[in-house]
């Protein structure tokens, strides 16, 4: 069934057209990732499903409910990109209040406030106020309020935004829980490693269009070029020196691999094999895998899928990398 659904939703800012007629299906129980350059509409977009902003033209749809009506609201939990709570408040008390303001009882909110206190690993610090709060610890606490009236979907705009590699992990790992359990998520990300780790559907937008959605299977295999994913002894090392390799065209050392592109996959395994040898670094695993980021440049560089030119509508920066 579907969760999500939006029919020629456009958005002007004066002259500006920030959401130009998309048209997308999330169905229940994915995580849906929207990504695209920074400008490209994403937050708007996200927005206009949420009912945060009235469109120009078009409609949006929560579980059959038409977006920013009660009904629709009611079905939603949202973390914006900005983080903005009481700072003055704790934890503890924020998610409680917040509960209480989405019309839960006084009971139920402090039950489901503890719950996700313990699960978010917020304990320490739930009787802190929230203005003393890392980074990391604000972001958990942002996913907690979203999650506080138990809704049937998540919108997530931006969740790693700021995070050191520890806080990023612990938000990937909730996500990847969150996907598990069938709940429906629609999250907007410019780091596509991280993102392509455990989404299920994509949605690529440029320009304020909608120029492809697709599996992350799919998109990886058709647009994301020959990539090879290396954990060794030493990750850091040998991102280092492939990224110094001319067969490479990019080694990017996430977590708990390297991602390497190359469009010379035999050289490059041979290359790998003896480079190891020589600087006595054990080989854990080599897979081949597309990747998102590649994709993602291959589909915003030539246009759009099946090398479709949308150059008339695109503007200044349409090949502007996204960090990964």
């Amino acid at each position: 069934m579907t969760m999500i659904e939006t029919h020629n939703l456009t958005k002007h800012f004066g002259d500006v057209v920030a959401v130009d007629s998309i048209d997308l299906e999330v169905e229940r129980g994915t995580v849906h990732g929207l990504v695209g350059p920074n400008g490209s509409g994403k937050t708007t977009a996200m927005q206009l499903i949420i009912g945060l902003i009235q469109p120009t033209e078009g409609e949006a749809y929560v579980d059959g409910e038409p977006a920013g009506s009660m009904a629709a609201k009611e079905r939603i939990g949202y973390s914006p990109q900005e983080v903005a709570m009481y700072d003055s408040m704790t934890g503890r008390r924020y998610l409680e209040y917040m509960g209480r303001a989405a019309g839960m009882s006084r009971s139920d909110a402090t039950e489901r406030t503890e719950e996700l206190i313990e699960w978010l690993e917020l304990t320490e610090a739930a009787d802190r106020q929230t203005g003393t709060y890392s980074g990391g610890m604000q972001r958990r606490l942002s996913l907690a309020q979203a999650m506080i009236h138990d809704p049937d979907v998540l919108f997530l705009d931006e969740p790693t935004t700021g995070l050191d590699p520890t806080g990023r992990q612990r938000i990937m790992d909730t996500l990847e829980d969150l996907a598990d359990e069938g709940l429906t998520v629609f999250v907007s990300s410019h780091v596509l490693s991280e993102l392509e780790q455990y989404i299920e559907m994509v949605s690529i937008l440029q320009d304020g269009r909608l120029v492809l959605t697709d599996s992350i299977a799919a998109v990886q295999e058709a647009y994301g070029g020959q990539a090879f994913a290396v954990q060794t002894g030493n990750d850091e090392r040998v991102a280092t020196i492939l990224s110094e390799t001319d067969l490479v065209h990019s080694a990017e050392l996430t977590d708990d691999r390297v991602v390497v592109t190359t469009d010379e996959p035999d050289q490059f395994r041979e290359q790998l094999q003896q480079m190891l040898v020589d600087e006595g670094i054990s080989l854990r695993s080599l897979t081949e895998e597309g990747t998102l980021q590649e994709a993602f440049t291959d589909i915003v560089a030539g246009g759009g899928p099946a090398g479709e030119d949308t150059s008339e509508h695109a503007g200044e920066g349409e090949t502007e990398e996204v960090r990964s």
